[in-house]
Order: structure tokens, then C-alpha cells, then sequence
């Protein structure tokens, strides 16, 4: 459950991180991409109209929870963390600074989770760290609003003790800078096919780690 990170924004549907994270675990595993284009986490509202284009709010969020699945990795947020200028002009499209609202950030991804666990109690459940965003072409999203977010995610964790964190955030940025950058497709928000191996290799990983403990 996610972004465009998560559905595999202009990559091929093969190349997304769910399909590489198949790849690594093998036919004992189905991986279900319920990843959605532009969602946030926040599902908020403004004026009565809806603040940008809250994930809770899409088919493929009902889907995901009709899965009932086993595990459920749950990475949200890059587009939460954006203010809401426009590319070029100095103009704030006021349905779109989510970072204005991030006092709503915890309650809302609270209620995710909550509604994935409601629909399969007996679930495991991961929150992932997002990827930094990097020299985006899109200015209204920044890195400095993701950091913003990171105490929000330790919150979530305090607040649920049973879900697991998966820092695709550190794993980026474990890497030299320059490394870093090759990761991204040429907007600097989206992991290329590179990147996305990255992600699903971290997933892979504390999967594995939850296996062995």
C-alpha cells in the first residue's frame, strides 16, 4: 500500500519495487501492488473540498484491505510532504500544502493502520520511511518537509508497538550522494529501476530479519 513509489510511476509494471520484492521471495509468496499515483496519507478537507488525493480515498485502498493478506507494508508520505507551489510561478494552491496540515499526519495514518488491521487481525504490519526526495523538478516537493514528517513515523511506531519499520529512507541515504542520485528517475522524487531494486532489496531484508527472530 502506497504512493506512485509504491505502483512504479514510469517505470514498467516489472520494474516496480512490489514486482522486484516477488522476484526475491519467491513463488511461496504473492505480492499484491496496491500502490496509488499522487496519495497521501492525510485525508483531510478544506473549504469542503477534499486536500490532495488521500489514499484512504481509492478503490485500490478498499482492495488492498479485502486482501486480507498475511503482510501489509504500508509506505506513505512523500506527498504529504509537499507546500503546494506551483512549478514556476510564486502561486500556493492551498489543496495542495499538505505540509500545512501535518499536525493530521498521525491520526490519519493511524486510522490506516488500524483499518488493515481491522481487516486482518492476525497481519503482519510494516511501516516504511520513504526514499529521500532528491532535486525534484517539481519545487513544491522538498526534502526539508519529509524530515518534518521522520517524528511523525517515530510517533506512529510509540503509538503501535506491533507494526515494523522499514527505513527505505536510510538505505538511500546510506549511500554516497552522488551514487544517490542515480537512482532517481530525471523528476529526482522517483526511484528508476535502480532504485527500485534498492527498495525492494530493503523490504527483502527485514522480512527476512522478522523470519529469523
Amino acid at each position: 500500500m502506497g504512493d506512485s513509489i509504491t505502483e512504479g510511476f514510469s517505470i514498467e509494471p516489472q520494474e516496480a519495487y512490489p514486482a522486484r520484492l516477488q522476484e526475491l521471495l519467491g513463488e511461496d509468496y504473492l505480492v499484491v501492488n496496491k500502490g496509488v499515483c499522487s496519495s497521501c496519507a492525510i485525508d483531510t478537507e478544506s473549504g469542503g473540498e477534499v486536500m490532495g488525493y488521500p489514499y484512504m480515498r481509492q478503490a485500490r485502498y478498499q482492495e488492498a484491505l479485502a486482501e486480507k493478506g498475511d503482510i501489509y507494508i504500508l509506505m506513505l508520505g512523500t506527498n504529504d510532504a509537499q507546500d503546494g507551489m506551483d512549478d514556476t510561478e510564486d502561486i500556493r494552491y492551498p489543496l495542495h500544502n499538505m505540509i500545512s496540515r501535518k499536525a493530521e499526519f498521525v491520526p490519519c495514518y493511524g486510522k490506516l493502520i488500524e483499518s488493515v488491521r481491522q481487516a486482518a487481525p492476525a497481519a503482519v504490519i510494516y511501516l516504511g520511511i520513504p526514499m529521500p526526495i532528491g532535486q525534484c523538478v517539481w519545487r513544491k516537493h522538498q526534502e526539508k518537509y519529509l524530515q518534518e514528517l521522520m517524528p511523525c513515523y517515530e510517533e506512529l511506531l510509540r503509538l503501535y508497538p506491533d507494526v515494523r519499520k522499514i527505513d527505505v529512507h536510510a538505505a538511500f541515504m546510506g549511500i554516497p550522494k552522488e551514487e544517490r542520485q542515480k537512482l532517481y528517475l530525471a523528476d529526482g522524487l522517483h526511484p528508476n529501476p535502480e532504485g527500485a531494486k534498492l527498495i525492494a532489496g530493503t523490504v527483502y531484508r527485514a522480512l527476512q530479519k522478522e523470519k529469523t527472530e
